[in-house]
């Protein structure tokens, strides 16, 4: 009877270690960009991610957009009139409700959504991630202020989706790419050319990239604004500023379609910046350069237009190989001409004859 009675007790004890092992086993822990440590339960099923180019990592590593279940309404709507929308038509289809577009999130919403976890951006964290926290739900912080930062958000989704080394495959993509860059530049006796960054502009104000991006300095690009004291994200200045700064290149931001080169070259006031007369203006391909994966072809690009003369890489068949590896898709030829900005560019120095499809 007493052995009956241990053997019962022993039993159940080794049946509660088997399930405490079990639920351990269907936990994850994640490091967020906060350095905060998020326990997320597997398998995940929804994801919700409201930063604007953390959704394109997702879609590539998990090969599309089953567990994407909500992403911002800029983020969408940039998607959908780009080849991502093409090759994943239902991101049509996504959630849209759970987030402001400047990022405030929609607390009842997602209460009601449910996701397992929600990527969100780690600034102005008590707006954006402590409403959220305070209700129960499960956020993971996102940031792309650095390098590092940048692939740690991919290593994180990669753990969140248990597809770990389909993440280091891109990570180390990254890598690679960083690293044949610098040796090129290192090789070469070069002055780096300045840049400035336009994310928009409204006559004679505009606004710019005011931080040292990390895919500036990867590709040997130095921004003016940051050279000015700026180190902000973005940053609204006047065009007498950028008299001031003269930079030899000026990029325009591929995610606002309202502004392209040939306001900067025709510009009113602008015509005596270097970047000007020498047409190196030019609308940013469709690839965002702050997600790790794919960001390597816009570092790339980034490197080419800064070096032509020491770069000269085959960026039709880059993104062509380069959206294959990602995700499993094959684009058409007119696919790559508006990835690359083809029709935006025409006028920019070089550029049909670097990118174009007659290389």
């Amino acid at each position: 009877m007493t052995t009956t009675r241990y053997s019962a007790v022993a039993l159940g004890f080794a049946a509660l270690i088997a399930t405490s092992t079990f639920a351990q086993a269907e936990t994850v822990s994640i490091t967020d960009s906060r350095g905060q440590s998020v326990q997320i339960a597997q398998p995940v099923k929804n994801v919700a991610i409201f930063p604007l180019p953390i959704p394109e990592a997702l879609i590539a590593i998990d090969g599309g957009t089953e567990r994407l279940m909500a992403i911002n309404p800029r983020a969408q709507s940039a998607l959908m009139k780009g080849v991502i929308g093409q090759l994943f038509p239902e991101i049509a289809n996504i959630r849209t409700d759970l987030v402001a577009p400047n990022f405030i999130p929609n607390v009842e919403e997602i209460l009601k959504a449910g996701p397992d976890v929600v990527l969100q951006w780690q600034a102005k964290g008590d707006e954006r991630v402590a409403p959220m926290e305070n209700a129960g739900i499960k956020v993971a912080t996102v940031s792309t202020e650095s390098r590092e930062t940048r692939r740690g958000y991919v290593a994180m989704l990669g753990q969140i989706l248990g597809k770990q080394e389909r993440a280091q495959a891109f990570l180390d993509w990254e890598d690679k790419t960083v690293n044949d860059i610098s040796s090129v530049l290192a090789a070469a006796d070069h002055k780096k050319p300045r840049i400035v960054f336009i994310d928009s502009m409204n006559d004679n104000e505009f606004v710019v990239f005011g931080r040292e991006e990390a895919y500036f300095k990867a590709s040997g690009l130095v921004n003016a604004a940051t050279e000015a004291g700026f180190t902000e994200g973005s940053v609204k200045v006047g065009a007498e500023s950028l008299l001031q700064w003269n930079p030899d290149i000026i990029l325009v931001n591929y995610y606002n379609d309202t502004i392209k080169p040939a306001d900067i070259l025709g510009h009113p006031v602008l015509g005596s910046l270097d970047a000007v007369k020498n047409a190196r203006v030019y609308k940013t391909p469709a690839i965002d350069p702050a997600t790790a994966a794919g960001g390597e072809l816009a570092y790339q690009w980034f490197a080419e237009i800064g070096y032509p003369e020491l770069f000269d890489t085959d960026m039709r068949k880059a993104v062509f190989d380069g959206f294959k590896f990602l995700y499993g898709k094959e684009l058409s030829a007119e696919q790559i001409d508006r990835l690359m900005q083809m029709d935006w560019n025409g006028n920019s120095a070089g550029y049909a004859k670097s990118f174009g499809a007659a290389k």
